[in-house]
């Protein structure tokens, strides 16, 4: 009887301890749009250029949104190497056990990312966008805010619940 006992505790702590990992798994490229899109909010008003995020199927590129003439181009690169800071450039892979869906300002359906470019002014407003991330095991759907690039809303369903 005591072994029994002890058998489901086990089991159930494996359960709980692998509910856990796929959780942290599905909350792993959420963290990094985070970080990345408070990173392009900063760098968008203290540089005075617009920044964007382009949304991959499979990863996100953190990107300075390009100049319209070269000139823009080389005066930016030249600020970048007199402020001793770099490209900014970043980019993460997504899981391929992890989809991520857009839904931009006034759309009604999701879709994959097809590209899409996530744009922060240099005024500091960004696109009011919608991000999904779907796994085997649950759904993330966050909302950012326009104004602080924060997540303003965030949903998370286990796969039975959806």
């Amino acid at each position: 009887m005591a072994l029994a006992i002890v058998g489901l505790i086990a089991a159930g702590s494996m359960i709980a301890v692998g509910s856990l990992n796929d959780e942290r798994d599905l909350r792993a490229p959420l963290n990094e749009l985070r970080i990345m899109a408070k990173k392009s909010w900063a760098r968008s008003m203290e540089e005075q250029r617009a920044w964007q995020i382009k949304l991959l199927p499979d990863r996100f590129v953190l990107e300075p949104k390009q100049p319209i003439h070269a000139d823009d181009l080389k005066l930016f690169k030249d600020v970048d190497e007199q402020m001793k800071r770099g490209s900014g450039i970043d980019s993460y892979v997504i899981d391929p056990s992890v989809k991520m869906e857009v839904r931009h300002f006034g759309e009604t359906e999701w879709h994959v990312a097809r590209p899409d470019a996530w744009v922060f002014e240099h005024s500091g407003l960004c696109e009011p966008i919608n991000i999904r991330f779907i796994s085997a095991f649950a759904t993330i759907t966050v909302s950012f805010d326009p104004l602080t690039a924060a997540v303003a809303s965030e949903e998370f369903l286990h796969a039975n619940e959806r």
